[in-house]
């Protein structure tokens, strides 16, 4: 069962909120706990032992990091009153002390948190990575001559353990940062982990970000409930009206049986990047309609995303959550580490300030990118993407200074109009090029499809009638086309700075009802489903 499934939406949905309703205040995070458990069930009730034994582990570690500190403060307290009590001991023996009581309790620490962290991260590795790990060893023995190879696992991946792996590594680190106390409720470890609308595709939320909304058990409020589904609905029309119906011709133009070049490989990728961003921004929308109904404020995974000027800021508003979970506790890590230091002081004076300020940024760029490539699966084209955008973002960084010269000499700002839309175009490319790797089948074909886009370059694909010969046919692509220009008004409005879901509150009641049925009666009529239909699944589901 799936956010965008009529059981969901007539029958699971409304059964959660009734029974939340009717639960006292102070124990309705239960009644989210139980449709949490419920809903992650209809995808296998057994797989659902994968984010309890996360939760469990999350909860311990938590506790015990907690616990350490508390030692730790009560063992600078002991040496405090001792002084303070005539102890023979000097103030320099007294400050050693001190120092060794803290050195001693960051160790203890910083063990229980790598024990949490490698707990959940090698469950992670072998359920996701092992067999992408044993096909490249066979083709490492293959290639030297040996006969030796290693058989695949047969490994049913647990829906969503990615997010939720990601969840509790966030939240173990937060206790230890003290940003946060240690949830004294296992059950509610439970809750924030698999919480049943972020449990597919995230976002991934910090437990600053949720914990208050999720535990607090307030009242359903009727402007949360419309807001909630008609974002729900909006989800649901991006994914059904325009997602799907892409799905057949994205599948034939990277089927690279057909020899495709030029033109259609263009298309291939542009197609592939609307029919990726309307599947997981409308789920997101899903996600966070469905949050909104019970008071959950959870983040936003999408800013607008085309409209970024350079691949960072691209980042910055495509998976959202994913960005800040990798600057947070990969990019800050890394800069402030004993490496970053060291070499901040080793080229104070041997090499240029731009220099040594790019060297600082590839050293913590590089495991975040490598980081998000690996994340999104165990292939090597998804590695590739991650390494890809590292480049393109340092190569942005390095000329940066050139650029700003430049744009000084033609007498023009980054704010003119005319260079605001070059740099938009031009990260356009960089993003389209992404995604025809992250889509190829491997990563040959991706660099097949790329070089083959140079030939045979003819834009009469678009009324020749080719394009009819994709799976898709007139009345689909008008469809596409004019579901796509709602999509994008809305979006303009969003980046000008129009709050549309508070516009919506100060609309009449009739009308906010009618917008809710006006997208019911579009995904009934214009959705791809039912006798016929080849179902497709959340591409980030996956993941």
């Amino acid at each position: 069962m799936l956010y965008y499934k009529l059981a969901f939406a007539v029958l699971f949905l409304p059964a959660v909120m009734i029974l939340y309703q009717i639960i006292p205040k102070k124990y309705r995070w239960s009644a989210l706990l139980l449709g949490s458990m419920a809903f992650y069930s209809t995808f296998g009730v057994k797989i659902f032992i994968y984010p309890a034994t996360a939760a469990v582990v999350t909860y311990l570690i938590g506790i015990w990091l907690e616990k350490l500190d508390k030692n730790r403060s009560e063992a600078l307290k002991a040496v405090a009153a001792e002084n303070e009590d005539g102890s023979p001991k000097s103030k320099d023996e007294i400050k050693k002390e001190k120092a060794g009581i803290k050195t001693l309790y960051t160790r203890r620490s910083r063990a229980a948190l790598g024990l949490g962290v490698a707990a959940l991260l090698l469950v992670l590795l072998y359920l996701k990575y092992s067999n992408f790990f044993i096909e490249n060893i066979n083709h490492i023995l293959e290639a030297s001559g040996s006969e030796k190879q290693f058989s695949l696992k047969d490994i049913i991946l647990p829906l969503g353990i990615s997010f939720y792996t990601m969840q509790a590594i966030g939240y173990m680190a937060d206790v230890y940062w003290k940003k946060v106390k240690a949830e004294r409720n296992p059950l509610k470890m439970l809750l924030f982990l698999s919480f049943f609308p972020t449990i597919v595709e995230g976002p991934i939320a910090s437990y600053t970000d949720t914990h208050e909304s999720l535990f607090s058990g307030e009242p359903l409020d009727p402007d949360n409930v419309i807001q909630g589904f008609i974002r729900l609905g909006w989800g649901v029309m991006k994914k059904l009206v325009i997602a799907d119906r892409l799905y057949p011709a994205v599948n034939t133009l990277f089927d690279m049986s057909r020899d495709p070049h030029g033109a259609e490989i263009a298309a291939a990728a542009i197609l592939f990047t609307v029919m990726e961003y309307m599947d997981f921004s409308g789920c997101m929308d899903m996600v966070v309609g469905c949050g909104r109904i019970f008071g959950v404020k959870l983040p936003e995974n999408f800013k607008q995303p085309f409209f970024a000027r350079n691949a960072s800021e691209f980042w910055r508003r495509w998976h959202i959550s994913l960005g800040v979970w990798f600057k947070t506790y990969i990019f800050y890590p890394v800069s402030m580490s004993g490496l970053a230091k060291k070499w901040g002081k080793f080229s104070k004076d041997r090499v240029g300030k731009h220099t040594s300020k790019m060297v600082a940024s590839a050293m913590a760029l590089l495991p975040v990118w490598l980081c998000n490539g690996l994340w999104h699966g165990p292939k090597w084209t998804y590695i590739f993407y991650g390494v890809f955008y590292f480049v393109i973002i340092m190569i942005e960084l390095i000329f940066e200074p050139l650029g700003d010269k430049l744009l000084e000499r033609m007498k023009l700002t980054r704010e003119n109009k005319a260079v605001d839309i070059i740099r938009i175009l031009r990260t356009w490319i960089v993003i389209f090029a992404g995604e025809l790797f992250f889509r190829a089948e491997t990563l040959t074909d991706g660099f097949k499809m790329f070089g083959r886009m140079f030939s045979g370059f003819r834009l009469s694909i678009l009324w020749n009638g080719t394009a009819l010969g994709w799976g898709l046919d007139k009345a689909d692509w008008i469809v596409i086309l004019f579901s796509l220009l709602i999509v994008i008004v809305v979006n303009v409005m969003r980046e000008k700075g129009t709050d549309v879901a508070a516009g919506l509150l100060q609309k009449p009641l009739v009308l906010r009802w009618a917008l809710a049925f006006g997208l019911i009666f579009i995904v009934l009529i214009f959705g791809l489903y039912g006798p016929g239909y080849q179902e497709v699944d959340l591409i980030y589901a996956g993941f």
